[in-house]
Formats: structure tokens, sequence, C-alpha cells
């Protein structure tokens, strides 16, 4: 009865931290509401991810001495305190110095409460897709609900976004994740660093374009005319399109290998952003974003299930902290404010193109180095 209250706090716990992600994207369409500029709008969604840039390693280094549930506990309620200094300011001054402050909590949020979870799962053989499958459904949901609330007001937005955090540590127990840990072994580790860098490299150039379309679509729905509540729905869309890979992440990583399902999603999400700009209407534009499940959630699951079962010790520690910061840090910067300039400069339509045949064509580069240094080293052996 135990293992059962403890898998169902987990399911929970985790979809409430991906709630907090689905109303985290969702500023985008606010901030574009007020009035702000594409370049404005790229700064305000790019000050995550710099922040995060120190502070996620901070927040690491912190909770392997004090335990990860109480510094948990700490990010989580001050999120949800400071999301609402956002929702009063009337400039972009004042929203970027209170943008600064919540992302400087925020920006632990997701890394430590995934983090939580794979030590849970580590001590009890659990299976980490199914999991972040409840995440999935935790963000669906959330989108979902919201694309309808903030076509009424958008203080819903806020409030959903305080209510997932202030709830999340709830579901956590004591004894779950309060372990302080310096460097974990793990016996399977037998990943290289050579690897875990080539990937990160690719999964750099994929999510930029998932960070920039998260960023900008509000942007592009607004500038064809579509109703408020489409955003949402497509985050929602997109989310959903998540479950049948998550269904037999695992399974599929073992056949195929985390490499080539990295390389597959590059490729897909290029393709993806350039048809985005040419979906003009809403029923288009809900068919391409479908093309989700085969792009983001590729990337992200093939590095982090590489680096928390193909490395070990101080490896996986070093490798847990440079991926936060490549995908929730400089994909971020890269995409928000590149994006916003580029958009200013020409058009959002050109920018989705450009975005997109830069990431088919850094896939393409990606994968021939791949599979010329693959053969390479089976030639040497």
């Amino acid at each position: 009865m135990g293992e059962i209250t403890l898998n169902l706090n987990i399911l929970f716990f985790e979809a409430l931290i991906y709630a907090s992600l689905a109303t985290k994207n969702l500023l985008s369409q606010y901030f574009d509401i007020s009035g702000f500029s594409s370049t404005e709008i790229g700064i305000l969604m790019a000050v995550l991810p710099v922040v995060s840039l120190v502070s996620s390693p901070l927040w690491f280094k912190i909770s392997s001495r004090l335990g990860q549930n109480r510094i948990y506990y700490i990010v989580s309620l001050s999120s949800a305190v400071c999301i609402w200094p956002i929702f009063t300011a009337g400039d972009f001054l004042t929203s970027l110095l209170f943008m600064i402050l919540f992302s400087l909590f925020f920006s632990g949020v997701v890394p430590l409460g995934d983090s939580i979870i794979m030590t849970i799962l580590k001590n009890t053989g659990g299976r980490f897709d199914r999991v972040r499958l409840f995440g999935t459904i935790g963000f669906a949901v959330t989108s979902l609900l919201l694309s309808s609330l903030v076509g009424i007001s958008f203080f819903w937005l806020f409030a959903a976004t305080s209510v997932v955090l202030a709830f999340s540590p709830i579901f956590l127990k004591k004894k779950s994740g309060e372990s302080r840990r310096s460097a974990p072994e793990n016996s399977a580790g037998a990943g290289s660093l050579l690897q875990f860098s080539v990937m990160t490299i690719g999964m750099f150039f994929g999510i930029t374009l998932n960070s920039f379309h998260n960023s900008f679509i509000a942007v592009f729905t607004r500038q064809n005319g579509m109703d408020s509540s489409v955003v949402g729905v497509v985050f929602a869309i997109t989310a959903l399109s998540e479950i049948p890979f998550l269904l037999v992440a695992d399974r599929i990583i073992e056949k195929i290998g985390s490499m080539k399902i990295l390389l597959f999603g590059m490729a897909v999400i290029g393709v993806r952003m350039i048809l985005v700009s040419f979906a003009t209407n809403v029923y288009a534009l809900y068919l391409v974003e479908s093309l989700h499940g085969l792009t983001y959630i590729l990337m992200y699951y093939a590095l982090f299930h590489f680096i928390h079962y193909g490395l070990s010790g101080r490896r996986l520690i070093f490798a847990q902290s440079v991926f936060w910061i490549v995908r929730s840090g400089l994909t971020f910067i890269v995409g928000s404010i590149g994006g916003g300039i580029i958009i200013d400069a020409f058009s959002v339509f050109f920018a989705f193109r450009l975005f997109g045949f830069i990431g088919l064509l850094s896939a393409i580069i990606m994968t021939i180095v791949y599979f010329a240094f693959r053969r390479s080293r089976l030639n040497s052996r």
C-alpha cells in the first residue's frame, strides 16, 4: 500500500511540475497582448534561461548539502509568490525586474523536480518514461484549460501558476528525495563524455528551435488573425503528441540508440518550423503542431536517458548540470532573443522559416558527422 501511495505521489508531483512549465510558456502571450515588441518579448522570455545559467548549478549545489526536498520547497513556494508582481507591472523595465526575481527561484523547479524523481526511481526500479508521461498530461491539461480562461482574463494564468507551484511540494515525502548526495554511483554507466558532448550540441540546435517556437507562437497566431485561445490549444496538442513516444520510450532507445533518436528529432523539428510558417489557418496549424511528438521529447528524453543510465559518479553530476544549462538556458537565450530581433527586422513568417532551415541543415551535418565517426571507429577495430 505504501508503494502505491509513493507511486501516485510521484505521478501527481510530475504532473504539477510540468503544469507550471505550461503556465510559464503562456507568459509570452501575456507579454504580446500587453503590447511589447517581439524584441522585448524575446528579452523577457530569455530572462529565465539567462538566470538559470547561474541559478540551476547553484540550486543543485545547495541541494547536495541541504537536501533536494528542502530546496524544492524553497524554489516552488517562492516562485508561487514571485509570479504576481509580473502581473502588476505596467512597463518593460518593471516587467524585466520582476521576471529576474521570479526566474531566480523558478529556474530550480523542473531540474530539481526531475532530479528528485530520478533518485526515487533508481532506488525503486521504476521507469521514467511512464512518470514523464504524467508530466506531459499535466502540461496538456493546463494548457487546454488556460486556452479558454486567458480569453476572459490573464489573471487566471497567474493564479494557475501560483496554485500548481504551491501544491506540488505536498506530494513530496521526506524519505523520497531527502538524500544528501555527492557523487551517486551508477554501475551501468558505460557512456563517454565525448558522446555526451556531441548529443548536447545536437540538443542545443534542436531545442533552440523549440524555444523560439514557444516564445513566438503567440505573435504568429495574432498576426494571422487567430483567436487568443489558439495558443493554449497549440501547447495542449504539442504535449498530447508526446504520449505515444513516452509509452515506449525506454524500449525504443534500447533498440535504436539515444544518438539516432536525437538526430531524428532534430530533423523533424526543422521541417516542423518550416511548415508552421505556411500554416495560415487554425486547422493547418493544429495538424503541423502534432509533429511535435517527434521532435522535442525525442531530443530531451534521449539525452536525459543517456545521462542517467549511461554515465556515473561525477560524470553524472557534471552532465546533469550541463544538460539543464543548455536545455533551459542557452537554447532559450538564442531562440528568444535571436528570434525577437529577426522578427522585428523581417517578419515572424521569415523567422520561422529561417530557424527551420538552420535546424534542418544542422541535423543533416550532425548525421553525416555521426555516421562518418562511427564508420571510422568500426574500421579501426
